[in-house]
């Protein structure tokens, strides 16, 4: 059950939108996207902290000049937009602390670095987008995360990493 509840922390996808939520929009509000994901690798295993085949759900997006930012209902993630208008990408990273140290036990804690990338169908008018989201996995170098490996539910190996092909269309104007 702890192993679980870990699991799920790391799995906290920052590309998900809960739309009950409303997150403080930046920029000019560019719409409602829904996006369907198909996994193209992993490096974690089948079905590691969660992964699917296909992964979809709805964000919103939002842009101020060459900064675009990708709504997922709990805080603006930061990207670019190239010089072109339409190549897109995003890049964070997050640390998750599932065990603490104790006495001369490392502690467990992972960074996961989610990376996007992509085009948008119009530099203007957005409909859509298409690109590629990695999302990379490791523990800090002074942790130990030995019960993370091997189990249902977890990584097949840390370091990590799982992609996904993805594809949106607008649903909803701003």
């Amino acid at each position: 059950m702890r192993l679980a509840a870990a699991l799920a922390l790391v799995a906290l996808t920052s590309g998900c939108m809960d739309p009950s939520k409303d997150a403080k929009i930046p920029g000019e509000p560019l719409g409602t996207f829904h996006v369907v994901g198909k996994l193209q690798h992993s490096s974690c295993g089948p079905g590691a902290v969660g992964s699917t085949d296909v992964w979809e759900f709805d964000m919103q997006l939002s842009r101020d000049g060459p900064d675009l930012y990708w709504l997922n209902g709990q805080e603006p993630i930061w990207g670019k937009v190239a010089s072109d208008g339409v190549s897109f990408s995003f890049d964070t990273a997050t640390q998750v602390t599932l065990r603490e140290p104790k006495g001369a036990m490392p502690g467990c804690a992972i960074v996961r670095r989610d990376v996007a990338s992509g085009t948008l169908d119009h530099p203007e008018n957005i409909g859509g987008f298409e690109g590629l989201m990695r999302f990379g996995y490791a523990q800090t170098p002074d942790s130990d995360c030995l019960e993370l490996v091997s189990v249902d539910g977890g990584f097949a190996t840390l370091p990590c990493e799982i992609s996904y092909r993805v594809s949106a269309t607008k649903t909803k104007d701003p």
